[in-house]
């Protein structure tokens, strides 16, 4: 058999870069399986190409690595950044995604899943004559082919779900503080909102009679009052919307969890999981409601906010425009003090 072709299982290393990039992985995951089949087969054939095969069954550590590492996560639990120094203890959970797994084992368990699913995989479809060449070649090797990159992506596909970021499950209590914290938020910017369009109507009276009655010291007054007021209600703005974030992705992660196939089988294996459930998903939806009103009221004060400041900008230039040469100085003044602020604050002028 000396001068013969490697036959069919060489076809997918054929002399282009496409055939090397497919087949040279593709042989090596099935290597395991295909090595010692065609020794026993065909010894003289094997004997021929020993270098290549054994090299091909070699790399089959790497490859495998190299495609676990291409599909678990960056920022997930294989290889993301581990803390410094002593972890403290896990809490116990039913989840079994909780632990985190140890680099090495982690990607020697997972290497050695992909390599028995192709190598079963290719055991399944072995060719029964290992020298054929032609047309008879690309049917034996096809399925072989078929078979074994069916299997890897099928593994990578778990490996990725399975590396996942885990997320710890919200519990009725999170949610139920956030409930308590919502209906705090509404009643604080509720009262908010009241204050602010006390002080819009005010700063239009002021304006109103600014053109009859040009008394800057009470405008002046007028603008300090209603800048400061604005001020610090945009700053319970961006408190409140903060917390209106994190509710929205509590109540995500409720729902998200309903199609978690970890939370899924624990649901059905453990009735108390499901009662927890069901009370979650109630509180969940208490959440929601109290979320979306306060997600009105909170649109409703940066409006209320953005109209304060439109009426503070015309009581400034109505003050310099209505009262005189103190108003002038007095804008002027106000002008230099804002630019060295944003200059100290590093912000465009």
């Amino acid at each position: 058999m000396a001068g013969r072709r490697s036959g069919c299982l060489l076809t997918l290393t054929s002399p282009c870069w496409i055939g090397y990039a497919i087949g040279i992985p593709l042989l090596s995951l099935a290597a395991p399986v295909l090595v010692p089949y065609l020794h026993r087969r065909d010894p003289a054939q094997f004997a021929e190409y020993r270098t290549a095969w054994l090299c091909i069954l070699g790399i089959t550590p790497l490859v495998a690595f190299l495609l676990v590492r291409w599909a678990s996560p960056a920022a997930g639990r294989l290889r993301a950044p581990r803390p410094r120094g002593r972890p403290s203890p896990a809490k116990r959970v039913r989840n079994p995604r909780a632990c985190r797994p140890g680099r090495v084992t982690g990607y020697l368990t997972r290497m050695a899943a992909l390599v028995v699913a192709t190598s079963a995989a290719a055991y399944r479809h072995l060719p029964e004559h290992p020298g054929a060449r032609g047309e008879q070649a690309v049917r034996e090797i096809a399925p072989l082919a078929g078979g074994v990159a069916v299997a890897t992506v099928a593994v990578l596909i778990v490996i990725r779900l399975w590396d996942r970021p885990y997320v710890p499950p919200i519990t009725v209590e999170v949610v139920r503080a956030q409930i308590h914290q919502a209906e705090k938020a509404l009643k604080r910017i509720n009262a908010e909102n009241a204050r602010m369009e006390r002080m819009v109507a005010a700063v239009d009276r002021k304006l109103s009679a600014a053109h009859s009655r040009r008394d800057f010291a009470t405008l002046r007054t007028m603008h300090h009052e209603s800048y400061g007021c604005a001020d610090s209600v945009h700053g319970v703005y961006r408190s409140v919307q903060d917390s209106h974030r994190v509710m929205v992705q509590t109540i995500r992660v409720v729902h998200r969890s309903a199609w978690q196939p970890t939370g899924v089988v624990i649901r059905v294996v453990h009735p108390k999981s499901r009662a927890e459930y069901a009370r979650l998903r109630a509180d969940a939806g208490g959440l929601a409601d109290r979320a979306a009103r306060l997600g009105a009221a909170t649109d409703y004060h940066l409006s209320l906010v953005q109209r304060l400041n439109a009426r503070t900008a015309d009581l400034k230039h109505t003050i310099r425009d209505e009262c005189g040469p103190a108003g002038e100085n007095w804008y002027n003044a106000l002008e230099e003090r804002r630019e060295a602020a944003r200059l100290a604050e590093g912000k465009p002028v």
